[in-house]
């Protein structure tokens, strides 16, 4: 041990209490079990950019569930799939209580073009409860710019625009 460091700064028996070493014995087994589950995911071709699981697992499950085809680069600038006519899809996903709940859709350029957003809504525990298809222009005049980036706005008005396509939808509302 480096016996230069300041003594407050090392990590000892005395200073790792009971409560500490708990929980950080509870966090490397949830560590364990997580590392070969992200391992099994990439097998399965769900998990491809090393970011988080929602994103990778909503691209995975649209292209899935909608016979979509994902870019060969997981990172590919402005659409994440495409479908057998050529068309170009951006999918973002959020998390909510439910799918008629605000909540933002937001993109770094909205420059780059793509024929529809996919927004998927998942439950806390990744249940699906909503996906929704905006064509680019429909995302384009209802959404707002910000100095750091394009927000599409998901709420009760922009829901009954007829130009959105609800592809599922579970009406369960939150009181």
């Amino acid at each position: 041990m480096d016996t230069d460091l300041n003594p407050r700064y090392k990590l000892t028996n005395e200073r790792l209490n009971a409560v500490t070493k708990e929980k950080l014995d509870l966090a490397q087994d949830f560590i364990r079990c997580y590392i070969p589950s992200r391992q099994g995911l990439t097998k399965l071709g769900i998990l491809r950019s090393g970011r988080i699981l929602q994103s990778d697992y909503a691209e995975w499950l649209a292209a899935e569930l909608l016979g979509l085809r994902l870019a060969s680069n997981a990172v590919q600038k402005g659409y994440d799939a495409t479908d057998k006519n050529g068309c170009t899809y951006q999918i973002k996903s959020r998390i909510v209580k439910a799918p008629n709940l605000r909540t933002s859709f937001d993109f770094k350029n909205i420059d780059e073009k793509f024929d529809y957003l996919l927004g998927l809504f998942f439950s806390s525990t990744f249940d699906l409860l909503g996906i929704v298809r905006v064509p680019y222009k429909v995302v384009g005049e209802l959404g707002n710019q910000t100095r750091n980036r394009f927000s599409f706005r998901w709420n009760n008005r922009i829901a009954k625009d007829p130009r959105i396509d609800k592809l599922f939808w579970q009406d369960q509302k939150v009181k």
